[in-house]
């Protein structure tokens, strides 16, 4: 392993891509806490009236999403090499086989070292694909949703026309395919959390703290890729 003296602080992630991480975090976590009170109050029989506030608290709190989760979508165009798709999407030769060491590394317990990255790691790179997929269904099936049962804008651009019944049922199709993207969102931030703190402790790269400044610290010489 590096020595601190073989280390070096390397910029990594821009301002931009960092501000819509955290808020984009604050924002899913609330979300996800505001869907577990639903379903606890819902088991628990709390009254209707109550968890429509809270449904309709989401519904909002969503709408943020929707905004925050597209400007992130739209730096990976604009922002620096690491905030771009060909940072995350692992397409490239190299991406590929740091995909299949850290496989390796991973079932080994660990031994050896992860293979050395400046920007995404390409084998959570597949699961970061995986969630701004599952986000874009949260947000399309939430704002239909939220057309179908609070008649907010723009969903009942897309519903407003259809019958009670037709609604209905369109309703609880949405729930099942929004509670899916949910569960799997919980999924991920555990998996999330797990990977950092593996990262942190085997790689001392900073990687929590380089969301707060942008810097990585890592080997000497990995500054000019």
């Amino acid at each position: 392993m590096e020595s601190n003296k073989e280390r070096v602080l390397v910029d990594v992630w821009d301002r931009p891509l960092r501000a819509l991480h955290w808020v984009n975090m604050l924002l899913v976590v609330t979300l996800a806490l505001l869907m577990i009170g639903d379903l606890s109050m819902e088991y628990l029989g709390v009254g209707e009236d109550t968890r429509d506030r809270v449904a309709k608290l989401h519904a909002t709190v969503g709408y943020a999403l929707v905004c925050t989760f597209s400007l992130r979508l739209l730096w990976g165009f604009l922002g620096n090499k690491y905030s771009s798709w060909c940072d995350i999407i692992p397409y490239k030769k190299e991406q590929r086989e740091a995909i299949a060491h850290n496989i390796k590394w991973y079932l080994s317990g660990f031994k050896g070292s992860a293979a050395k990255v400046v920007g995404h790691d390409p084998l959570a790179s597949l699961f970061y694909i995986a969630l701004f997929l599952v986000l874009i269904s949260q947000a399309a099936t939430g704002l239909l949703l939220a057309g179908t049962e609070f008649q907010m804008f723009p969903g009942t651009l897309f519903v407003g026309s259809l019958s009670e019944p037709a609604s209905e049922s369109l309703a609880e199709a949405l729930e099942e395919v929004h509670e899916f993207g949910f569960w799997f969102i919980v999924f991920f931030i555990f998996a999330h959390l797990g990977g950092l703190v593996v990262h942190e402790i085997k790689e001392k790269t900073g990687l929590f703290s380089s969301m707060i400044h942008g810097k990585k610290y890592l080997p000497g010489g990995r500054e000019a890729e």
